[in-house]
């Protein structure tokens, strides 16, 4: 069986399946999509700065090894180095290293990103151009750069220098060359050249591809240590002692995402084939990706600005149509309790609903007037039923009545005659000489009286009536004939098998508003089968006085008087049974 469903409640069922779980389910959709496509350009545009940075800084690299190279070729500045180890005179060695100074700063003046180099010869002399930032004579003969340039003449050696770096202050990363030429020229007895490179020469080529729309960059040399960084805490450091850059070398793939309880980091990185150092960029992924927040954010206005539209639509909807048919449904189960007077005004700009009121008040109106003929014809119908009942008194009863007369007239009994011919004159004379249904009780129980004198005649005085009736009750109105089938079954059924103590009592009073009249005989009684099959039967018996039994009286109660009226029966074998019938206090007769 389905569940009914109000119709509101359909209403934003609907609303939420049709129309807010698709809206929801496309946002996340198109969110999802554009933080792809986001994230695609961002690592298409990040790999091409990486890969230029890293092209930059290896034709720097080339462009100082180039230099380093040139400075060991040079025949004339080799020359005048040699001669100057040699020199002991102090003012010509003075005059040598002036013009080997010249020559140095002729080689380098215009790029201006030598710090210093060092001349060291065979015998241990160490020509100077300008003073070492980073190494003294002894850290240098005890270097990496030293050992790898004296085992391998003529190649151009480089080495990023962390040992003078301190915990808490502002580092640098030292950029060292080195050469060991070989003896090529005339008593040139140079060993090896040291190249001490300003640390800006790189820094300015990195500053160049930092801007807002990359994030951090930092360069990492071949051996995994930070030489570049904006953070300078990073500088010296191993990418494997950071958890967001040693993840990179956890997996195979150049972008990934790394999670941490500060936020979400969105790391790229390349690596130079030739110089194996590589470029790391990390941003913040909320910032990569804040043109889609931007967009959720104005998706969410513009889906709030909707929702709010959509209950203002609802009021009115509700206004116009739910709360109009609810109204009716309400009207409607006041009519389905009976009450036809309920008229309903729906106040409503659709033309439907106020049809459909229309239509509702013209069908309540149709059947409040069905309902009266249909009352009309029932109650004339029973009036004429009363008329042909009247009309219709049992033969067989005038007859047996008729026939008393002759045998008592036969015996001569004139008192008798008398007085069964007067009863039964005035039992008519009650019947015909009112054509209305209803009657006062007292007219009822006169009635009863003739009746009582008749039947004592036919049957014998061997029964009584006791009759208790308040008196506020006989000024009531009860429907005719309404005892008489029921005393005449306590006569005939009841007690008239019985030997002796015949008795049959009425009593009348009023119980909750409602009239309430009781036959009582002390006769053989019923069981619920008997009980059952008088309710259920239409026959009387050929000694009735009329036609009328115990179920049509039953039926002219509820006819005229309502469903909630009737008769109830209660009875038990050889004892005794009870009809009681349950009438309305009516003071005035039937209009």
């Amino acid at each position: 069986m389905l569940e009914n469903k109000s119709m509101s409640g359909k209403f934003i069922k609907s609303f939420i399946l049709f129309i807010v779980i698709p809206f929801i389910t496309m946002t996340v959709i198109v969110n999802v999509l554009y933080e792809k496509v986001l994230v695609s350009h961002y690592n298409e545009k990040v790999q091409q700065v990486m890969e230029q940075l890293s092209a930059d800084l290896e034709n720097e690299i080339k462009r100082i090894s180039l230099n380093v190279a040139k400075v060991s070729n040079e025949e004339d500045l080799m020359y005048l180095v040699s001669c100057w180890y040699d020199e002991t005179d102090s003012v010509k060695k003075l005059e040598l290293y002036t013009r080997i100074e010249a020559k140095l700063d002729y080689l380098f003046a215009y790029p201006g990103d030598i710090n210093s180099i060092l001349f060291f010869s065979d015998n241990s002399k160490v020509l100077k151009y300008k003073y070492p930032f980073y190494k003294n004579e002894d850290e240098v003969r005890q270097s990496f750069l030293y050992k790898e340039c004296t085992e391998n003449k003529d190649k151009v050696f480089s080495e990023n220098n962390f040992s003078n770096f301190k915990e808490g202050s502002n580092n640098t990363v030292e950029f060292l060359f080195g050469i060991s030429p070989r003896l090529k020229f005339y008593g040139t007895d140079t060993k090896f050249i040291y190249f001490e490179v300003k640390t800006e020469v790189f820094n300015s080529i990195y500053s160049r591809f930092i801007n807002d729309k990359v994030g951090k960059m930092v360069i990492v040399d071949e051996n995994g240590k930070i030489i570049i960084s904006p953070d300078k805490k990073l500088l010296g450091k191993n990418i494997s002692e950071i958890d967001y850059l040693n993840e990179g070398n956890k997996n195979s793939s150049n972008f990934y995402k790394y999670r941490s309880q500060d936020g979400i980091q969105y790391i790229s990185k390349y690596t130079s084939k030739e110089s194996g150092w590589s470029v790391i960029d990390i941003i913040d992924y909320n910032a990569l990706t804040k043109d889609t927040s931007n967009i959720m954010k104005i998706i969410l206005v513009i889906f709030i600005i909707f929702i709010l539209l959509f209950i203002l639509y609802s009021k009115f909807f509700f206004k116009d149509i739910i709360k109009p048919i609810k109204d009716l449904i309400h009207k409607m189960n006041k009519v389905q309790e009976g009450n036809l007077d309920e008229v309903v005004n729906l106040n409503s700009n659709l033309d439907e609903i106020w049809e459909l009121g229309c239509n509702y008040n013209k069908m309540v109106n149709d059947i409040k007037q069905l309902m009266l003929e249909r009352d009309l014809k029932e109650r004339q119908r029973s009036q004429e039923e009363i008329k042909a009942l009247q009309a219709q008194i049992n033969p067989h009863f005038i007859y047996n009545t008729l026939n008393v007369i002759k045998l008592m007239a036969a015996i001569s009994k004139a008192e008798g005659i008398r007085s069964v011919t007067d009863s039964f004159m005035k039992l008519l004379s009650l019947i015909f000489k009112s054509e209305s249904t209803f009657i006062t009780v007292k007219e009822e129980l006169e009635y009863l009286d003739n009746y009582a004198e008749i039947m004592k005649a036919r049957l014998g005085d061997n029964f009584n009536i006791v009759v208790n009736v308040d008196e506020e009750v006989k000024n009531l109105y009860i429907i005719k004939l309404v005892l008489q089938p029921i005393v005449e079954n306590a006569i005939i059924h009841g007690v008239n098998e019985l030997d002796e103590n015949k008795d049959i009592f009425i009593t009348g009073y009023i119980e909750k508003d409602r009239l309430i009249l009781e036959v009582k005989d002390n006769g053989i009684g019923m069981d619920e089968e008997q009980i059952k099959k008088i309710f259920e039967s239409d026959e009387t018996s050929k000694r009735s006085f009329n036609s009328i039994g115990i179920k049509n009286t039953e039926k002219r109660i509820k006819l005229n008087c309502g469903e909630e009226y009737g008769i109830r029966i209660k009875s038990e074998k050889n004892k005794f049974t009870k009809v009681k019938l349950i009438l309305p206090v009516r003071k005035e007769q039937e209009n």
